[in-house]
């Protein structure tokens, strides 16, 4: 009992409360087994039940008994916890038990869409779906997935595209009461297999762009294309759904070469949703940029919380996300009000994004002078911090120029404490709690600590340890993050740093040993050394080694190569260091020290001799620039930005940027490196771009008297149009008058009669504009035609008797396609345009599931050089087309594609 009293005399009175409240209307488990571990969860063959009924969070109706702390309590220095006792100091956030509810990740969906079905929930390009949409399409998605077999607790991989469909299908898992494990489209199909096999998934989400690298994995693998395929089956709706069921898993790397999965229940990330938006105030007027991807949680804080209240999601395409350049403009055009950034990224922006009003960064150091930078009296800044083990994240500070960077304190029923380095990891004895200003190891408490480590219970025992300071079931674990940090006396936590050989890249958690594990069983390689340097204002993994190899070149490249099969793009080293010897300490330890002190060997001679030799301008100019960014690396036509020299979206951005220094090469951009990836493909768009003076072709102009006779002929066709456009005004004037002339007559009848006039002259200007194109020009033929010719006459007259009709009462409607159709214009079905001009309808042709945006030109009819061209533009199906797109003839957007708001595509 001694102990019990005194433990409670160093916690806030304030937690007891909490807890004691808690314990009646929440119920939030913190699972405890025997030995502090959870049980093995591969499942006995031919038993589904027993791996839903491992994972699922058994909830216990009492504080932790004394059964339940073990050792470690019987191993505790009391006469130590006697000493300053207010010294000693646990710090919490707000206490809102309200935040933690008997409720799934589905629930919030739902009750945004029941709120407002009609408000915009998602767009990506110019495709955008309704709350009420995103609901109906991912019932329809956990419909097919529960008929196919799947069950509250069961584990579904996920690995598509970045858009609406993968939204849409994460969506539908949780909606089935599954849990998705995701994964980033970038992941190699090796390492996918790796995550499903450890996690016992019962399948993968995929699309049909990605099967023909899933044929020969043996894994059931569910198409959007299949689950989002009409359906006249009545829907099946989820039943026995938990807050204790697992509502995803991400895999992190593992310090064993192995990576790790962390599962998050139902009600942990419901808790946090709630918990970290009642500090960051998002609404449902906000318009939230996503750009994470979903195998980092961090895409949490965008996704599900913009759910959570009903906000507007722009789904950012994947070739923009680390464009310092465009991303900027893009946020600025969309009128995007919430960002959530690593801090890496927000410091590259070459622009000032004033509709911005909240930043959220995390998964990095934030600097000071970014906070300088991007702070304003009208913008909220917020620095956030967690492990994925605690639930996305545990703390949040909010930041203002002048003061100190930090992680700043809990969020709403979390709590922070700093522990000595003693015991070590895996130890018996009890942590010991130290005062503020301390440095020592964090550990985190509360209702978001994960479940443990997938089939890891030797790992989860020494990370997730009983909680010697503990109030009750609710906070009965602490989790050991492993980062080294203080408690100043304002209460403001300071990180500083690991206490392990784990590092952050790009927001990614990498464990240093997976990589190094991995190197040391290739042939050839002896000692290895992984380290994070900085490098030119990057970081990067740069891996030392020992060989003895006579071809440097091709060996790193073979290295880079077994890795980029395995590993993600972000732990694939971006540069091999060869050594003859690896540094050691007195110990015998590697001296890592002295390894990342060491400037870095380019062999720029060796790598000159490999490479290819630059010949053309857009060559020699990409050559340069890349030679920049990859310094002793060869480069070669046939290379790939990203496999071979290990580029990404941040070198990606710097190499565009480089590249458009040259006046000819303004107008590349990230886009044009994503698309083509191959160095001489990359080239080739270079070589492309038009010099900067362009010698004229010799032509002859049109004939004089042509030209003379075309021009009367217009003169003479322009009364009769001139006369048409005013009869719509002038018919409800002539009709008011003749309606009025006596006394008598009602100026209220006269007034009803020119409406109505004026609304049946509206009309008849369509079917005359419909009745002239026929009648002039009946059906055009691509070709090339002289100009002031008779087919360019025709042509005119009938474009300017088209234009007369006001077709802008028709944009976007349903029957713009049919008046388009009535036209010559072939359209299919369930086609959407904005407004769009076409000049030449009879060469129009645009599939089924089309989506055009505002103000398009369609110019497949173009004057140049004393010629009329005309052209076919084809958009085939469920292409998009974005808003002020210039298309000429003689062009195609192929199925699925995507064409970018603002941009142009040539004849040709």
């Amino acid at each position: 009992m001694l102990f019990k009293i005194r433990t409670a005399s160093l916690c806030h009175i304030r937690l007891a409360s909490l807890f004691s409240c808690l314990g009646e209307s929440c119920s939030a488990p913190a699972k405890m087994y025997q030995n502090g571990h959870i049980p093995d969860t591969q499942p006995p063959q031919n038993s589904r039940q027993s791996l839903t009924d491992r994972l699922i969070t058994r909830k216990s109706q009492a504080p932790p008994s004394d059964e339940l702390i073990p050792a470690a309590m019987n191993n505790l220095n009391l006469s130590t916890l006697g000493q300053n006792e207010q010294s000693l100091d646990v710090i919490y956030g707000p206490i809102q038990p309200e935040l933690l509810r008997e409720e799934v990740l589905a629930d919030l969906l739902e009750a945004s869409a029941r709120r407002n079905p009609q408000h915009v929930a998602l767009i990506f390009g110019e495709r955008q779906i309704s709350y009420g949409e995103l609901d109906q399409q991912a019932d329809q998605v956990a419909s097919a997935l529960i008929s196919a077999g799947v069950r509250p607790g069961d584990i579904v991989g996920l690995w598509l595209p970045r858009g609406i469909e993968l939204l849409v299908m994460q969506a539908g898992i949780a909606k089935a009461g599954a849990a998705w494990l995701p994964l980033d489209q970038d992941t190699p199909v090796e390492r996918l297999q790796i995550c499903l096999d450890d996690a016992s998934a019962v399948g993968l989400v995929s699309c049909d762009a990605l099967m023909p690298v899933l044929a020969d994995t043996g894994l059931k693998v569910w198409t959007a294309e299949h689950l989002l395929r009409p359906t006249d089956a009545a829907l099946v709706r989820r039943s026995g759904v938990l807050p204790d069921h697992p509502a995803y898993v991400i895999y992190t790397s593992g310090s064993t070469g192995k990576p790790k999965g962390i599962l998050i229940s139902q009600r942990s990330i419901c808790h946090f949703l709630r918990s970290e938006n009642a500090i960051l105030g998002i609404r449902a007027s906000d318009r939230v940029y996503q750009g994470f991807s979903v195998a980092f949680d961090m895409s949490f804080e965008e996704i599900w919380i913009a759910y959570l209240v009903g906000a507007t999601l722009w789904i950012g395409p994947k070739e923009t996300s680390g464009d310092p350049e465009t991303l900027p403009r893009l946020l600025n055009e969309q009128r995007i009000s919430v960002l959530h950034a690593v801090p890496t990224l927000l410091a590259l922006f070459s622009e000032d994004v004033p509709g911005l009003r909240l930043i959220n960064l995390g998964g990095e150091m934030c600097p000071e002078s970014l906070v300088d930078r991007w702070a304003t009296p009208n913008r909220q800044i917020f620095n956030t911090y967690g492990p994925t083990e605690a639930t996305v994240s545990a703390s949040l500070a909010r930041l203002s120029r002048g003061r100190p960077v930090s992680i700043g304190t809990p969020l709403p029923n979390y709590g922070l404490l700093v522990i000595a380095n003693d015991p070590a990891v895996g130890s018996t004895l009890a942590p010991s709690l130290l005062p503020r200003g301390e440095v020592g190891e964090l550990c985190i408490i509360g209702p978001g600590l994960a479940e443990g480590y997938l089939g890891r219970p030797d790992l989860t025992q020494e990370k997730f340890l009983p909680n010697p300071w503990s109030t009750g079931y609710h906070d009965a674990r602490l989790y050991r993050t492993g980062d080294l940090a203080r408690i100043d006396d304002e209460g403001q936590v300071q990180c500083l740093g690991r206490a392990d050989d784990q590092v952050k890249i790009r927001g990614f958690r990498v464990e240093l040993g997976e990589i190094e594990s991995l190197l040391a069983q290739q042939p050839g390689v002896g000692t290895v050394a992984v380290l994070l340097r900085n490098e030119a204002g990057v970081d990067q993994l740069i891996a030392y080694l020992v060989s003895d190899t006579s071809t440097p070149s091709a060996f790193t490249s073979q290295l880079r190569k077994t890795l980029q099969a395995q590993l993600p793009p972000y732990m694939v080293p971006g540069h091999f260091e060869l050594l003859d010897s690896m540094p050691r300490l007195t110990s015998g330890k590697i001296d890592r020290k002295t390894l990342k002190a060491r400037p870095l060997t380019v062999d720029a001679k060796a790598a000159s001799a490999d490479s290819d030799v630059a010949q053309t301008e857009g060559e020699i100019a990409l050559f340069a620039a890349l030679s920049t960014l990859f310094p002793g690396m060869p480069i070669r036509r046939d290379a790939d930005f990203f496999t071979d020299l290990g580029g990404h979206s941040f070198f990606a951005a710097r190499l565009a940027s480089a590249l458009r220094a040259n006046p000819r090469f303004a107008q590349v951009t990230v886009r044009d490196i994503y698309q083509h990836r191959r160095i001489g493909a990359i080239a080739e768009v270079l070589d492309q771009a038009p010099q900067e003076m362009d010698a004229p072709v010799d032509w002859t102009p049109p004939s004089a008297w042509r030209r003379w006779r075309c021009g009367v002929a217009q003169a003479l066709a322009l009364p009769v149009m001139v006369s048409l456009r005013m009869t719509q005004w002038l018919a409800p004037f002539f009709t008011y008058h003749l309606l009025t002339g006596s006394p008598d007559d009602s100026v209220a009848l006269a007034t009803l009669a020119s409406i109505s006039v004026f609304l049946i002259a509206t009309v008849l200007q369509f079917f005359i504009a419909l009745a002239a194109k026929w009648l002039i020009v009946g059906r055009l033929k691509p070709g090339v035609y002289p100009l002031w010719g008779v087919t360019y006459f025709r042509w005119w007259a009938a474009d300017r008797m088209v234009e007369s009709a006001p077709t802008y009462l028709l944009s976007g409607s349903s029957l713009y396609p049919l008046w388009l159709r009535a036209l010559g214009a072939k359209i299919g079905q369930d086609v959407i345009i904005g407004g769009a001009t076409v000049r030449a309808h009879d060469l129009l042709e645009i599939g089924d599931g089309v989506s055009v945006g505002n103000g398009v030109s369609f110019e497949n009819a173009r004057v140049e050089r004393g010629q009329l061209h005309l052209g076919r533009i084809a958009l085939q199906n469920n292409a998009c087309v974005g808003s002020y797109v210039i298309m000429e003839g003689n062009t195609a957007v192929g199925p699925w594609g995507h064409l970018e708001a603002q941009s142009a595509m040539a004849d040709g």
